[in-house]
């Protein structure tokens, strides 16, 4: 029987997720998720086509399998072209026609790192001067002094925007993960000012850290979401590794301190804290669980170790196991209250599958593997 890991990496791959076909006019596009009680998948999400490429990238370290490449190219060659059509990474694609007029910050960072990882195998400049383009437009355009970021862009007037409409069009923690790409970019390009840009999108964490440790979803809310925290501690322990920067991992240490006071007898967190919404997710976990281990590699112990044990019970909870290959080894997710108890919603979910592939891989082997190695991969 295939472990966790195998499985996971077969429902990325093989399910549909991914449009493999070359002919297709969406080649290499990531679909969001499969919508398990519609049996179809959602939109195609350039954000997360951006994830699957450094997927690709991890695994191609693990296997030295040429197909990966191949993928990786399909997915950066999509994401280039909707870049060229539209102007910016837009939100998604659904019947063919944007979901939407606009392009987010967080979503063009990470479609940018996703460039940046197959240019690293391939010293191909192509790549590298997309990530570059898309970069450079962040840093001109939706950076702020205080290392905010304008969190979204109408590509109908080529203006970036804050609304109070939903979380995820505020400037807001999560935007500190943003600062991966420019970190990695400046190790290729050796131009300071991109490693100046993400020294000041680090610093923005002290307008969101309670005294707590915990870290607000918005400098000016009480809520706290578990998901949009790890964000910004995956930017903060990736920016410590180039920079060796002390004050970015006692941030971190002590976000994570509050985290673990929050583990649940079931072995989860809570995804919303202070705020009317509740539900169980597994793709913070996952996130959680990655960083708990970079930490113990850092401070070179199994500080967190028994923390990881029990987070990686309630992950592995959420992997499917169904006959139809669009599900089975899949991870939902998440539990949802509602008024008959908790749920589970039924969506086969990318971004919690690619986050829990390196989650289990890290767990797997935990004794092996360096701090200084994978964080280079960490997505």
């Amino acid at each position: 029987m295939a472990n966790s890991f195998d499985q996971t990496k077969t429902w990325l791959l093989s399910s549909g997720l991914f449009v493999s076909d070359n002919s297709h006019k969406n080649c290499g596009g990531v679909f969001s998720f499969f919508d398990e009680k519609n049996n179809t998948f959602s939109f195609l999400y350039p954000e997360i086509t951006g994830y699957f490429v450094s997927t690709l990238k991890f695994l191609y370290h693990i296997e030295k399998n040429e197909k990966y490449l191949e993928y990786a190219k399909y997915s950066c060659d999509w994401l280039i072209q909707l870049y060229e059509k539209y102007g910016s990474i837009i939100q998604g694609i659904k019947s063919n026609s944007p979901t939407s007029d606009l392009s987010y910050s967080f979503d063009s960072a990470i479609c940018a790192k996703g460039l940046l990882d197959y240019y690293e195998i391939t010293k191909n400049n192509y790549y590298l001067d997309y990530s570059k383009k898309i970069l450079t437009d962040l840093s001109n355009e939706s950076i702020q002094s205080d290392g905010s970021l304008m969190p979204f862009k109408d590509i109908t007037t080529n203006q970036y925007q804050e609304s109070k409409d939903v979380w995820y069009k505020q400037k807001g923690c999560l935007h500190i993960k943003t600062s991966i790409p420019f970190f990695q970019i400046n190790q290729y390009l050796n131009d300071d000012n991109f490693l100046e840009i993400g020294n000041l999108i680090c610093s923005s964490v002290s307008n969101f850290q309670n005294s707590d440790g915990s870290i607000r979803m918005h400098s000016d809310s009480k809520i706290i979401n578990l998901h949009t925290l790890c964000y910004a501690l995956e930017g903060l322990v990736y920016a410590y590794s180039v920079t060796k920067n002390n004050d970015y991992l006692q941030y971190s240490e002590k976000a994570i301190v509050w985290c673990l006071q929050q583990i649940l007898d079931d072995y989860s967190i809570l995804l919303w804290h202070n705020s009317k919404f509740k539900s169980k997710a597994a793709y913070p976990i996952a996130q959680l669980i990655r960083i708990l281990i970079l930490l113990d590699k850092i401070n070179m112990n199994s500080k967190h170790r028994s923390h990881i044990d029990r987070l990686y019970k309630f992950l592995i909870s959420f992997q499917a196991i169904h006959p139809s290959h669009k599900i089975s080894g899949g991870f939902y997710e998440e539990f949802y209250k509602s008024l008959f108890g908790w749920k589970k919603r039924l969506r086969i979910n990318s971004w919690t599958s690619m986050f829990a592939l390196q989650a289990i891989y890290w767990n797997q082997n935990y004794d092996k593997i360096s701090f200084e190695e994978q964080i280079k991969f960490l997505y």
